[in-house]
């Protein structure tokens, strides 16, 4: 059952589809039009496409790192696809390419952007307030008498200035500008200006850009913008590339340029301090009148050169880990990187400043896009004070050793003092004035060599961004597609209707197919009626041939069919479940057709509540039916009207509407009223109520041989089907037989070689 009824809401859905077609149509043929129309104005986009690759020398171990712990991806890359996407980077590609301000040329229905070249360039010269927060548009158009200037912000605020130059200082409606033309302005053509907040624009940039790795575990990352200007696209994608290599190498070259200035500073004082030691050299010369010692202390120098050499050395280190010392203790400089690469030559020492840099690197890199108080910058500063703990307390350490080791030298040296002691003192003080001099210039020799392998190095720093792919536009990806469009189109004109028929399916609750009623109510179906386009009551007459006269002679057939053979004279109760659905109409035209074919017709009024066929016929006698029920006196012959339609058609017209009608109804005269009409005539038609409304219909089955219900085509609700169905099937009214009214003529089902209504 529930298959049967599936089959046939498809059926119906078919059928509807098929009765409004020309929705569908219509609707097509709209969208269709509104897709084009679309495609013509909307200017044409595509995406741009560049790939790099990010040198990391410690990425592999990482990657070990992260598989031994049973990890996957790559979250160096991760962090550098954040930094590409970031506003302040995209700013600085924005701000060195100069787009602040969108300029395109009106070409046929759409608007061509410019990028190299752009026509229009503005000052403004003086904003209004809300021109300052807000994004605005200027229209430029040159005209035969100079230039007409539109500016637009919003729905409300416009303006149109005609101007004969457009150096001159303009008064719009979003303020004063001065609109310069870079190259000369077509005739007849429109060119526009739109100028926003600069924190507008990067986002509009931002949301159009897309920055992706190609793998978790790559390190090739992919950037693609969509626009309507692929030039502008490309130049920003090399920009921003650019940028961010730029500032990558910034970052990197910190440490060593701190280093630089580091021993440029501790270059300065010793070259001050050599230059004195060479001085005392040369005045202790000229004041003892010293030619020549070299021969005379040789022998003391190349004998103290080891011993003075290492200590030399071990000066030099206690000078590196003091000044070490004094920038971590500075609290000027605990958010700098530490100068590295200066020589300290304790191995744990190096490595804890270079961790503290790394440390202090990723600090200053996030805070690019996050605040001081931001956690993990939080739980950084504490990572940092930590270090510079442990650095302090190595230092501390360091230069003890150092200092031990120097006094163990010094202690060395004083034994190999004492042995030329007896040296003349001219010649000991000599020896003195040329060590200092000698341990300056050592000092001074291995700092300038540090300088220029720090140069070297921060001269080779490598860009960490490698592109593998230049952007370049996708010729296949343009949108809109007129392909598409008009597919999209199609779509949305045939699911439009659909879903409007499937709204009209779902909340209608009326009979609207004929076949799916025929299945449905369970009494025989006489026929089925059109709609008379004349909009006359009488649809019949004697030698007529219309549609609606075929109709009915078909129900009177099939009438005479369903009429069991033994009936005599037979009553036929014409009725219906609601009010509207023409009972009237279809017992005036049954018993009309019944007269034409020659058989003595009574039309009998019985819907006392609402009375019509007085009306149909034109008759000026209302009738007196309801005064015979109710007085005895009246006779039967006093209340027989002729129909003025056929000679063989009387009509007994209901007459006064009574205050009882129930009980009227159920009076002896009704009975020996339809035996003297059975006499006299071979059918009695009798128009009733509505049975879903009143009683009075039930209260006629005793005299009635047939009871014929009338329901309407997009009329009668469906759930009358159930109550005709239930009367058949308690059977209180006789042989219950069903009559379709309304419907189209193209639905009829009959109608070859008749007259249109």
């Amino acid at each position: 059952m529930e298959q049967k009824n599936q089959e046939i809401d498809v059926r119906k859905i078919v059928r509807v589809t098929l009765d409004h077609w020309w929705w569908f149509a219509a609707s097509v043929a709209f969208f269709v039009l509104l897709g084009t129309a679309y495609f013509l104005r909307k200017s044409p986009k595509w995406r741009t496409d560049a790939a790099i690759m990010l040198r990391q020398k410690d990425g592999a171990d990482q990657m070990n790192a992260l598989s031994m712990l049973g990890l996957t991806g790559n979250q160096a890359a991760e962090d550098e696809v954040v930094v590409l996407a970031s506003r302040g980077l995209l700013a600085q590609s924005i701000d060195a390419l100069n787009l602040w301000d969108a300029c395109s040329v009106r070409s046929g229905l759409r608007w061509q952007g410019e990028f190299r070249n752009p026509a229009l360039r503005i000052d403004y010269l003086a904003l209004t307030e809300d021109a300052q927060t807000h994004t605005f548009v200027v229209q430029v158009k040159p005209t035969k008498k100079g230039y007409k200037v539109k500016t637009k912000m919003g729905f409300f605020v416009r303006s149109t200035t005609r101007v004969a130059d457009l150096d001159a200082p303009i008064e719009t409606a979003v303020g004063t500008l001065r609109i310069h033309a870079t190259r000369p302005l077509s005739p007849d053509t429109t060119y526009r200006l739109v100028h926003a907040r600069k924190e507008l624009v990067v986002k509009g940039y931002q949301r159009n850009l897309n920055i992706t790795q190609h793998k978790k575990e790559s390190n090739i990352i992919k950037l693609s913008t969509v626009s309507a200007v692929p030039e502008r696209d490309k130049a920003l994608l090399l920009q921003l590339i650019e940028q961010y290599n730029l500032n990558a190498v910034v970052d990197k070259n910190m440490i060593a340029t701190n280093t630089a200035a580091f021993i440029d500073e501790r270059l300065a004082i010793i070259a001050a301090e050599l230059s004195d030691a060479e001085n005392a050299v040369s005045t202790y010369k000229e004041r003892n009148n010293i030619a020549n010692l070299n021969t005379q202390s040789s022998l003391f120098l190349q004998a103290s050169s080891r011993e003075q050499h290492e200590i030399a050395e071990i000066e030099t280190q206690l000078t590196l880990v003091d000044y070490v010392d004094n920038f971590m203790r500075d609290e000027t400089k605990r958010n700098n990187l530490m100068p590295s690469n200066i020589g300290i030559t304790d191995a744990s020492l190096a490595s804890g400043i270079a961790e503290y840099n790394s440390l202090q690197l990723q600090k200053m890199r996030i805070l690019r896009t996050a605040t001081e108080d931001n956690p993990v910058i939080e739980q950084m500063n504490a990572q940092l004070a930590s270090m510079r703990q442990n650095i302090i307390a190595t230092i501390g350490s360091v230069r003890e050793s150092l200092r031990i080791r120097r006094n163990s030298l010094q202690a060395q040296d004083s034994k190999f003092n004492q042995q030329i002691k007896n040296a003349p003192e001219q010649e000991r003080e000599y020896v003195r004035v040329v060590r200092q001099q000698q341990i300056k210039e050592r000092l001074y020799v291995y700092l300038y060599e540090k300088r220029e392998e720090n140069a070297l190095m921060l001269a080779a720093t490598a860009q960490p961004a490698k592109i593998i792919d230049m952007p370049q536009r996708d010729v296949l990806s343009r949108k809109p597609q007129l392909s598409k469009l008009l597919l999209l189109c199609l779509l949305l004109g045939l699911l439009c209707p659909a879903g409007l028929l499937y709204l009209y399916i779902l909340f209608n609750d009326k009979i609207d197919d004929e076949k799916e009623f025929e299945r449905q109510i369970h009494a025989p179906m006489l026929g089925q009626l059109v709609q008379n386009s004349r909009n006359a009551h009488i649809a019949i007459r004697e030698g007529e041939s219309t549609v609606s006269a075929e109709l009915f002679r078909l129900i009177r057939t099939n009438l005479r069919f369903i009429l069991p053979a033994e009936t005599k004279n037979p009553v036929i109760l014409v009725s219906s479940c609601i009010n509207g659905e023409g009972k009237s109409y279809v017992a005036s035209n049954i018993a009309l057709s019944l007269a034409i074919l020659g058989k003595k017709v009574a039309l009998v009024g019985l819907d006392i509540r609402k009375p019509m066929l007085a009306l149909y016929f034109g008759l000026k006698e209302k009738g007196h039916l309801t005064d015979y029920l109710a007085e005895p006196d009246i006779k039967i012959d006093d209340i027989i009207v002729p129909s003025g339609e056929h000679k063989n058609l009387d009509i007994l017209p209901c007459g006064a509407i009574p205050p009882n009608p129930s009980e009227l109804l159920q009076t002896p005269r009704l009975d020996e009223l339809f035996a003297e009409l059975r006499k006299r005539y071979d059918y009695i038609i009798v128009d009733t109520a509505p049975v879903a409304l009143v009683s009075d219909t039930y209260l006629l089955g005793r005299v009635a041989d047939m009871t014929l219900f009338v329901c309407r085509y997009k009329y009668t609700p469906t759930e009358m089907i159930d109550y005709v169905n239930q009367l058949v099937k308690q059977k209180r009214m006789p042989n219950i037989a069903c009559v379709l009214n309304g419907l189209q003529n193209s639905r009829a089902g009959y109608g070859y070689g008749v007259q249109k209504d």
